[in-house]
């Protein structure tokens, strides 16, 4: 088991600073094409179509490749009473499980959801650039791949810590709980 983590944890890595890298380019287009609307539509007073769409397609990129990084870190909304409570007791380790387990499912189901949108999507193409539509929802399908490959590691490290306590760093309930994997 533990090879098998650190293999993940290497390819985890490896691809979640690939998405990261894809992301901020994204990030810098987007602001880019944001510059550009806006200064045609409030000092020349022209405006052009296709830069609100692109912006927003950008955004949706942007969201989807920074999701593993997040999910990785353990970047995760948690209600802090709740995670204050139990944080430091034992069923600590099974409550994690059950929700990355939940998590993981959910994931399973978003890929499969997500490359049927994409591919009954192929004949329609957006309005203002013509590109086809399945460019657009490719993101879905490949974000919630790279995230369910973060969140089988994660479950391995949760597994790892129910019958080798402590012997796994993962991070269960958001930055308040300590260091992330």
């Amino acid at each position: 088991m533990d090879s098998l983590i650190r293999l993940l944890e290497v390819i985890n890595k490896t691809l979640t600073r690939i998405a990261g890298y894809f992301a901020t380019a994204l990030l810098f287009g987007m602001l880019g094409v944001v510059i550009v609307h806006v200064f045609y539509r409030y000092i020349l007073n022209d405006s052009f179509g296709w830069t609100e769409e692109l912006s927003r397609t950008m955004m949706v990129w942007m969201a989807f490749l920074y999701f593993p990084t997040a999910h990785r870190y353990g970047m995760n909304v948690s209600l802090d009473i709740f995670v204050s409570a139990i944080q430091d007791h034992p069923i600590m380790r099974y409550v994690g499980l059950a929700i990355e387990l939940a998590v993981f499912v959910m994931l399973c189901g978003a890929i499969w959801l997500g490359y049927g949108l994409m591919s009954r999507a192929s004949s329609s193409f957006t309005l203002s650039l013509q590109l086809p539509l399945s460019y657009v929802y490719a993101i879905m399908p490949v974000g919630f791949s790279l995230v369910a490959l973060v969140s089988f590691e994660r479950l391995l490290r949760l597994i790892g810590n129910i019958v080798h306590p402590g012997r796994y760093r993962v991070n269960v309930f958001g930055s308040s709980t300590g260091a992330g994997s």
